[in-house]
Order: C-alpha cells, then sequence, then structure tokens
C-alpha cells in the first residue's frame, strides 16, 4: 500500500509541474493580492489574510499550501502597501516560498468608483530535495530530468495589476511572474501567468446578498476558469459553490468545491471542501482550504468605500 500511494504522490507532482500554474484558491475572492497587487489596501482597516490548503489528505506526502496577506491603506498618499508570503509544498521534498511587497495607487473616479493600480516585487524561491524520493528505474537518479543532489534556486519575482471596483461590481486583471519568459520556465521557475476577473454583488431581499463571479487563468497552454457563487446573510454567514470545467487540460480535472463562513465582529473564518469529477480526481476526495481574517480597525475611516462588501 505504501508503495501504490508513494506512486500516486509522484504522479500528483508530475500532474502539478505540467500544469505549471499557481494555486487557485476557492475563497481567493475575500483577499486578492497575492495575484493581483492592485488589491492592496481596499479595505478601510488593516487587513491580515490567513489561508491554508491540505489537499487530497488521504494520499502520503500530499501537496499543502499557505497563503499570508497583509495590506493597509494611506490616504495621504492615496496609496494601499501589502506584503505577501505563500508556501507551496507540492509534495516529497519539493517546495516553493513566494514573498512579496505590494503596492497599489487608488484613484477615486467618483464617490462609488475606484480604479487601483498596483505593482508587487519580490522573490521566488524553490527547493528539491532527492532523497525523499523512490523511482522504479534507479537510472533515472542522476539525469538532467532528476537531478541526484539538493538543488535550491532563487529568482526575483514581480507582478502587474489593476481593479476597477464599485458597490456592485468588481473587475480585475493582473499579470504575474511578470519577467519571466517561456524559454527559462522549469519545474522550480513558474511561467507568466495572466489573470482577470469579474465579480458581482446584488441583494435579494432585506438579507440576503449573492455574489456571482468569473475568473479566467492563462499560462502558455493552460488555460483555466472558475465559476462561483456566494450567497451572503446580513453580511455575517455566507456559503457557496465553485466550479472548475476542464479547458484544454491533458487530464480531465474537473472540481467542484463548497464553502461556508461567518463574519464576527472584526474577525472572518472560512472552510472549503474539493471534490474531484475528473481522472485525477480520482486519486482523492478529500482537499480541505480553512480561512481566518482579522481586520483591525483604524481610528479614521476613509470618505470612500474601497472594498466591495
Amino acid at each position: 500500500m505504501k508503495k501504490i500511494l508513494t506512486a500516486i504522490s509522484l504522479l500528483a507532482i508530475a500532474l502539478t509541474a505540467n500544469a505549471q500554474r499557481d494555486m487557485m484558491l476557492s475563497q481567493q475572492f475575500f483577499s486578492r493580492l497575492n495575484i493581483n497587487p492592485a488589491a492592496t489596501g481596499n479595505s478601510d482597516d488593516i487587513d491580515l489574510f490567513l489561508l491554508g490548503r491540505w489537499q487530497w489528505t488521504n494520499v502520503e506526502d500530499a501537496p499543502k499550501s499557505g497563503v499570508l496577506n497583509v495590506s493597509d491603506y494611506f490616504e495621504g498618499i492615496r496609496s494601499g502597501i501589502g506584503l505577501s508570503m505563500l508556501y507551496d509544498d507540492i509534495g516529497i521534498s519539493n517546495r516553493t516560498y513566494n514573498c512579496k511587497a505590494a503596492y497599489a495607487y487608488h484613484v477615486n473616479l467618483n464617490e462609488s468608483m475606484l480604479l487601483s493600480m498596483g505593482l508587487s516585487a519580490g522573490i521566488y524561491y524553490h527547493y528539491w530535495n532527492p532523497e525523499g524520493h523512490r523511482l522504479l528505474d534507479p537510472e533515472e537518479y542522476g539525469r538532467y530530468t532528476f537531478p541526484d543532489e539538493v538543488d535550491t534556486h532563487l529568482y526575483p519575482d514581480f507582478d502587474l495589476g489593476f481593479e476597477l471596483a464599485t458597490p456592485k461590481l468588481m473587475i480585475g486583471g493582473s499579470v504575474s511572474h511578470l519577467t519571466n519568459n517561456e524559454e527559462d520556465v522549469t519545474t522550480g521557475k513558474p511561467g507568466r501567468h495572466m489573470y482577470s476577473y469579474v465579480r458581482g454583488l446584488f441583494p435579494i431581499g432585506a438579507n440576503f446578498d449573492i455574489a456571482p463571479a468569473l475568473v479566467y487563468l492563462h499560462r502558455n497552454k493552460v488555460d483555466k476558469v472558475e465559476l462561483n457563487a456566494m450567497l451572503f446573510y446580513k453580511g455575517m454567514l455566507w456559503g457557496g459553490v465553485t466550479y472548475r470545467p476542464d479547458v484544454n487540460a491533458q487530464w480531465s480535472s474537473n472540481d467542484l468545491t463548497f464553502q461556508v463562513g461567518i463574519d464576527w465582529s472584526q474577525f472572518r473564518f472560512g472552510y472549503s471542501f474539493e471534490l474531484g469529477l475528473g481522472e485525477v480526481g480520482k486519486l482523492s476526495n478529500n482537499s480541505h482550504d480553512i480561512l481566518i481574517s482579522w481586520r483591525i480597525p483604524k481610528a479614521k475611516k476613509e470618505k470612500y468605500v474601497r472594498f466591495m462588501e
């Protein structure tokens, strides 16, 4: 059984490497600056956002990921300033770390429309240790496809994006890993990613609001679409569903994600469960996200609403 699980884990790594994609997180709309620096400072409060993801939890050495975003808005310079840190353990001694400082300049087009333009800069670090792996063919060790020594790389990393927000509609677009050329892409160096998204917020009666959303990600020959709908009750309880259809992936990888959460005082707690539907989903249906967010109120509130709740 252990050998079977190891083989499955290796397959999971191969799939991840083949896709060469950043994480797509079902609760990403609550804090977006790790994929779009233009979202930095989109709240009147100091915003701390922490999300952990455990993928395929019944598989040995399965992927684990984490995101920490911190941001604040400064009216005097009409700017948001933030920090984003990402950890991605792809599995079996293969992991990456991404740390970026983010800046966004905000322009109030009118009292209900905000345009922000952002840039982030930082480092991308990749670690690989072959000692944690077992291969069916020992002759594979030492080849260029499988280094026989610990391999580490450190790269500069830059993102660029914009976001246009009103109380009922938000439109955004960004390019991550801006300076990475496709010719230089490896398992440890991601290619340039292009994101675009739109999200609405519409009242349903006195107590409910619905927030439909569409996200599109393009990376070289990989395209990913995300359809999402969230329902909010009195701005306190929320739940939703996300569907990611297979577009042009080599492996069928459709999945459904269900989310629930609560806003209490300055805190937000969320949980999501992912249900795999395609060929990859046969490996495991046990993938979980846990979200914890804390907004630290500031004494002085700004004139304009900076975040579409």
